[in-house]
């Protein structure tokens, strides 16, 4: 039983206490009992006690308020029965009644001993302490608390203060994310019966980690934010310490910590070619990609060549995609090219190159434009009009061009030859004189010999006009 003189010294204190020490499960075993008279005594068991924590350890808040003390001991037993015997020592210079259990075992125990207390004033600093009495005598380290006591709030000279049953609620929720390099946001709401301040603090896993004062009218929004770090999951409340204390329900989050994209590239060139130029030579690529979806950028090079920048999109977790690069070769040589991947990463693939040799190609010659016209200053003297020939020869290159006419089925001029020396088009004409009188008509056909053989005919018929 606590002295008159201990509850004088908890008074000065402003502490109301209500010790209802609690035994949390835990196992420990007792001491050999003594033999018979002139028998050796066993040895005691070992034992270690924790310093005690209070939970809450420093209170801001409406009161009355409950603290709970706890503190762990540890024995070491020496015989299958153990009776462990404890109290608790306040710092007000009272005790709690001695309290024992008797367990079983030989292997080494843990066990958690717990008062609560009652507070219905401030009380600055004080402390606790656990004393184990038996199998063997062992105090601990003092556990210190603080109680601060909230007074009645006063706004300002012209609000009326808060009263006691103005009711303070909050609730929370959490935005869930997979990405580390994303925060995780905790949205609180605090709702008020009246107008007050609003003191409170942000839980994480059974931590404060944030804290604050507001205003508020009817509600209000607060907001909690961290950086994951790592993949994990807990719970973030929000708890209200005055005017009046509550806390919210949890809500809980979990991050997953994928990995971040990377892409890679591989080409492949197409086989040497020989033959005609200019020709086309198609370079294959593969764009594979590692970790979360993502949008790759890229572009193909070369020596001395940069193609547009384009995107892909993965949106699986991995996978690869083909693309393609058409390159024109005009003249002999090695041609080279590679994909430089721009985004997530900076990468570039293989080198892949092919060889490209341009054969000299045949010199052609082509009619074209074979066109005829009539002279009719010809039909005053020969009453009938002459014929103008005319074409074109067209060359692809440097040759000896050798042709001739022939006018109605006969040929009718020995060939031409003509030294060309580069590509384009020669022109040619023949004249055809009149044959009789009023009309000139037939055939006239233009016929390439050499580089190669071609032929083009165009009919003819011209009149000469009555006076």
């Amino acid at each position: 039983m606590i002295s008159k003189d201990s509850v004088r010294r908890l008074a000065a204190l402003g502490a109301g206490l209500a010790m209802g020490a609690t035994m949390v499960s835990g196992l420990v075993a007792a001491p050999a009992a003594a033999a018979g008279t002139g028998a050796v005594q066993a040895a005691k068991p070992k034992v270690s006690v924790s310093t005690p924590t209070a939970s809450p350890k420093r209170y801001e808040g409406e009161c009355p308020v409950k603290v709970t003390f706890s503190a762990k001991a540890k024995v070491k037993p020496t015989s299958s029965k153990t009776r462990v015997v404890y109290r608790w020592l306040h710092g007000d210079g009272s005790k709690s009644k001695a309290k024992s259990y008797t367990l079983k075992g030989k292997s080494t125990k843990t066990v958690t001993f717990k008062e609560t207390a009652t507070f219905k004033n401030d009380i600055k600093k004080n402390w606790q302490v656990l004393q184990v009495l038996s199998p063997r005598k062992v105090t601990s380290k003092k556990g210190y608390f603080s109680v601060s006591c909230e007074k009645e709030l006063v706004l300002n000279p012209v609000e009326k203060p808060v009263e006691k049953r103005t009711w303070v609620k909050a609730s929370v929720k959490v935005d869930r994310y997979t990405s580390c390099q994303s925060p995780v946001d905790a949205y609180g709401t605090i709702r008020v019966s009246k107008p007050a301040w609003v003191k409170y603090r942000w839980i994480r896993n059974g931590r404060v980690v944030d804290s604050g004062s507001v205003k508020v009218w009817d509600d209000r929004k607060v907001h909690y934010s961290f950086t994951p770090h790592g993949s994990q999951q807990g719970w973030v409340a929000l708890e209200i310490v005055s005017p009046r204390h509550t806390d919210s329900d949890r809500a809980h989050y979990k991050v997953w910590c994928r990995p971040e994209a990377t892409a890679s590239a591989r080409v492949t060139a197409p086989s040497s070619y020989q033959g005609s130029c200019p020709v086309d030579r198609v370079f294959n690529g593969t764009i594979a990609v590692n970790g979360t979806s993502t949008t790759v950028k890229y572009r193909w090079a070369g020596p001395g060549y940069r193609g547009s920048v384009e995107s892909l999109y993965f949106a699986r977790y991995s996978g690869a995609k083909h693309v393609s690069h058409t390159v024109t070769a005009s003249d002999s040589g090695s041609v080279k090219r590679w994909i430089e991947i721009l985004g997530p990463n900076h990468r570039s693939s293989n080198v892949a190159h092919t060889t490209v040799k341009c054969a000299d190609a045949a010199v052609t010659a082509s009619i074209s434009s074979l066109s005829t016209a009539p002279n009719y200053e010809t039909c005053a003297l020969q009453s009938s009009p002459a014929v103008n020939v005319s074409a074109g020869i067209t060359v692809t290159g440097a040759t000896t061009l050798t042709y001739h006419w022939v006018i109605n089925g006969a040929t009718t001029s020995i060939p031409t030859t003509v030294v060309l020396d580069k590509a384009g088009v020669h022109p040619v004409t023949l004249g055809l004189t009149p044959t009789g009188p009023p009309t000139i008509a037939g055939d006239i056909q233009l016929v390439i010999i050499a580089p190669n053989a071609d032929t083009e005919t165009k009919p003819f018929t011209y009149t000469c006009p009555t006076a």
